[in-house]
């Protein structure tokens, strides 16, 4: 069986300082920097299979992020809530 090619994009993080950063995505995935200055990025999906909301929290400062989709269920945008 042969592998299959991500199709990665880029999708706008925005903070609730009103700033804005860039998160890469692939399908219902994707991985951005949180400004506190943690070195690895976070990783959040854009729903959980059960239909339950997922969310991720950066291990530094607390920060809440969601990564919300579109239509077609892919990641669209990551927000700090």
């Amino acid at each position: 069986m042969g592998d299959i090619l991500l199709r990665l994009r880029t999708v706008p993080v925005r903070f609730l300082d009103g700033t804005t950063s860039i998160a890469r995505a692939e399908g219902i995935i994707a991985a951005w920097h949180c400004p506190c200055g943690e070195v690895l990025p976070l990783v959040g999906r854009a729903y959980f299979q059960f239909g339950h909301d997922c969310h991720t929290v950066c291990p530094n400062y607390q920060r809440v992020y969601r990564v919300r989709r579109d239509a077609q269920k892919r990641t669209s945008l990551v927000e700090e809530v």
